[in-house]
């Protein structure tokens, strides 16, 4: 009796079971083990972005007295009421500091539209999703790419793009060359940024509030140019890496410098993304020297007709109107893929989402649908003949 009053007791006082969550309905199934939406166009997630400054107390950029600051740029899955705010606009121009902002016209940067919305509330159906961190060219900016960006967070990934600090589009125009002296600085500096921002996903108090949702099992990388120098060399320095995408990268012999892991031993799928017409880093033997040492699984996509700057938004640029503001000649360089012979945005861009997102999807997200899709012929369907060229090994 004694035994059964005291059950009766603790059951009595035990705290009640936590309520059920309430998973918000979404119009189509994310990709996952059972599904696999289109990876050209949007996911089924809202997309909410929020700009947040981390700051590196261990390092200083050369050439500045202040800790290393990260202005970072996050999409993230957001509540469904979020379909309903304003959509963010990126005015170029609204980057530059005041001193600057007085050379070049508001119109010559252009604008960016991007279907998320600002400081919208993370989802809170106790769901986690994949970390990709996006890595911008050299001389680029944290919102470069949102065509790319914008689009992961809609299929179920957290995005974090940063500005890498002295190696921006800022200090591009500043400088009025595009051989920053800042090159070797940033060949050291640009991969700790990525692993530090990767740490202070799983323990930095300014991304407290992304760490409901972050799932840190589950880590991508993807990046142009510079950018995808950094995103490989990232691969082979630390072990969080599960999947990456490099796109217009530079050669083998930069890739391995100082990287203990060699590229054949990496044991992660990678994606290279490279372009016929690239006169920045030339696909041979750039792209064509890490396809060499890979192993599989390794994809390769080729568009023949693309250039360098074919992997950004960043063809908004009225070249000549920068030309005659500023001691800048970028003519040959911010053109480099948004000529008239080049494969136009509207349909290069349905192309690299599908096989960017798709193996994000396929790999982090865990859906074999997605993986099956990783192939030529959907390329093909989306571009049409002559457009691209796909190599896999899955």
């Amino acid at each position: 009796m004694r035994r059964l009053l005291l059950g009766v007791v603790l059951t009595a006082c035990a705290s009640p079971p936590d309520p059920p969550v309430h998973k918000e309905p979404l119009p189509f199934e994310p990709a996952g083990p059972t599904a696999s939406p289109d990876p050209s166009a949007p996911g089924p997630y809202p997309v909410g972005v929020r700009t947040v400054t981390l700051v590196d107390p261990t390092r200083t950029t050369p050439g500045y007295t202040a800790p290393r600051q990260l202005v970072c740029e996050i999409w993230y899955p957001a509540v469904e009421a979020s379909r309903t705010l304003p959509r963010v606009e990126y005015v170029l121009h609204d980057q530059l500091p005041d001193d600057m902002k007085a050379q070049i016209a508001p119109e010559a940067l252009g604008t960016l539209q991007t279907d998320a919305a600002r400081d919208a509330d993370i989802r809170a159906d106790s769901d986690r999703y994949p970390v990709v961190v996006f890595s911008h060219g050299k001389g680029g900016i944290r919102m470069q790419s949102t065509f790319l960006t914008v689009a992961l967070a809609s299929h179920g990934h957290v995005v974090i793009s940063p500005d890498h600090e002295a190696d921006t589009l800022v200090d591009l125009l500043r400088e009025g060359d595009v051989e920053l002296n800042t090159t070797y600085d940033s060949f050291i500096d640009r991969p700790l940024d990525v692993m530090f921002i990767l740490d202070q996903v799983e323990a930095g108090d300014a991304l407290s509030w992304l760490r409901p949702i972050a799932d840190m099992e589950h880590v991508g990388l993807a990046g142009h140019s510079f950018g995808a120098l950094t995103t490989m060399r990232v691969s082979g320095l630390d072990g969080r890496v599960d999947a990456e995408v490099a796109q217009a990268p530079a050669g083998y012999a930069l890739v391995q410098v100082d990287v203990p892991t060699q590229l054949e031993q990496y044991g992660i799928p990678v994606m290279l993304q490279s372009a016929g017409m690239d006169r920045t880093l030339p696909e041979d033997p750039s792209a064509t020297s890490l396809w060499a040492h890979l192993r599989s699984p390794r994809y390769f996509l080729r568009m023949p007709t693309a250039g360098h700057f074919t992997f950004s938004d960043l063809c908004v640029f009225d070249v000549a109107a920068i030309d005659a503001a500023i001691p800048l000649d970028v003519s040959n360089v911010l053109t480099d893929g948004c000529g008239t012979d080049n494969i136009r945005p509207e349909v290069a861009f349905p192309i690299i989402r599908h096989y960017a997102v798709g193996l994000f999807n396929g790999y982090l997200r865990s859906s074999p649908a997605a993986r099956a899709l990783l192939t030529e012929a959907p390329g093909v369907a989306l571009g049409g003949a002559g457009t691209l060229t796909f190599q896999h090994e899955p």
